[in-house]
């Protein structure tokens, strides 16, 4: 990595001052000044000169590191640093082409000096606003992916603790539901306790995946609307439309599951005769929609004071997919009606 700035360094410091030169020389012939050995050696040397002050410059900046230093203090040692500059590439310029090139005794003129001393200080300040502004914005960059690693980072242990919350609460849930059972109808009981654990296996195993097909979500739904529904029997009825060119959709694991539980636990146990549960999805401009709709009232303030399941599905929908993902839960023609819409793959 170090390697490869320094290779950038000195690619845009040869090209850069090179181009000037070539620049300058170009101007000298368009003026109608002949080509001459003299010329040449001229522009070679001012590229020299040139590329030696601005790394040397550069060496003061990084030295003693000048990027940590706030804009009023910056400021004046840029301009004392580009006045600097232009002094010593006036006299080495003055020195090295008239007396080494083109043999003439140097003689100081303040009226020749001056403008060319304030030439050579507008082009190292040029120098100073691209270098600064440079890293500047590579600082910026850098700073910018670390703040997004650190929230990455941070999001995923917080998915992390949101996910590790799903299988206590699912088991409580289903624990007491095969606790009713017990007195109830001992075998059915037994079932319940076998088709559990089969629910949880395959909860652990899919919770350790950020994402997964609905079809295999599906799969848990169903397993765990059957052991639901060997506690409510006729009490509880199930419809899925399930949309084919939905079934490889990507989502959360456990998403639907824990909305189907908490439509059960909050709308359809609490009816005396029960009710239905229906699952719909669809996919819509590359987007899932799942609807789930039970029956029952949902009461936003009572469910806000003990529902885990919507807290835990809006705040996982945030993590993951930011503002990309909605979720909305509300009573519709005498059922409670939720619905989810999730991006493809669009996973921050």
């Amino acid at each position: 990595m170090l390697l490869n700035k320094k290779k950038l360094y000195w690619f845009f410091q040869v090209s850069g001052w090179l181009a000037y030169v070539v620049i300058v020389g170009l101007f000298n012939i368009l003026t109608g000044n002949p080509i001459t050995t003299e010329l040449i050696y001229s522009l070679l040397a001012i590229f020299l000169i040139v590329l030696l002050v601005a790394h040397a410059y550069r060496s003061l900046v990084v030295g003693l590191n000048w990027m940590r230093f706030n804009i009023p203090l910056l400021i004046p040692c840029i301009l004392i640093a580009t006045i600097v500059s232009g002094i010593v590439v006036y006299v080495l310029k003055s020195v090295v082409i008239e007396w080494l090139i083109v043999g003439n005794d140097y003689v100081f003129n303040f009226q020749d000096a001056f403008p060319s001393v304030i030439s050579w200080t507008l082009l190292y300040l040029i120098w100073s606003l691209l270098y600064f502004l440079f890293h500047y914005v590579n600082n910026y960059k850098k700073e910018e992916i670390k703040n997004l690693r650190w929230q990455a980072a941070k999001n995923e242990m917080e998915l992390n603790k949101l996910k590790s919350q799903l299988n206590p609460h699912f088991i409580f849930n289903s624990m007491n539901s095969i606790r009713a059972l017990v007195d109830e109808n001992p075998l059915l009981a037994k079932d319940a306790i076998t088709q559990l654990s089969n629910v949880l296996r395959n909860s652990l195993l899919m919770g350790k995946q950020k994402l997964i097909p609905l079809e295999d979500e599906m799969k848990l739904v169903n397993d765990y609307l059957s052991l639901e529904k060997t506690r409510f029997e006729e009490r509880l009825m199930i419809e899925e439309h399930i949309a084919d060119d939905s079934r490889k959709f990507l989502l959360p694991p456990l998403m639907v599951q824990t909305l189907v539980e908490n439509g059960i636990k909050h709308g359809t146990s609490k009816l005396p005769k029960g009710g239905t549960i229906r699952i719909n999805s669809s996919v819509e401009n590359d987007k899932l929609i799942i609807t789930i709709f039970n029956s029952g009232t949902y009461d936003k303030e009572k469910q806000s004071e003990t529902g885990f399941g919507i807290l835990n599905t809006v705040q996982r929908l945030q993590l993951l997919y930011g503002d990309k993902a909605l979720f909305s839960i509300e009573n519709s023609n005498g059922e409670v009606k939720t619905k989810l819409i999730i991006p493809k793959e669009t996973i921050l």
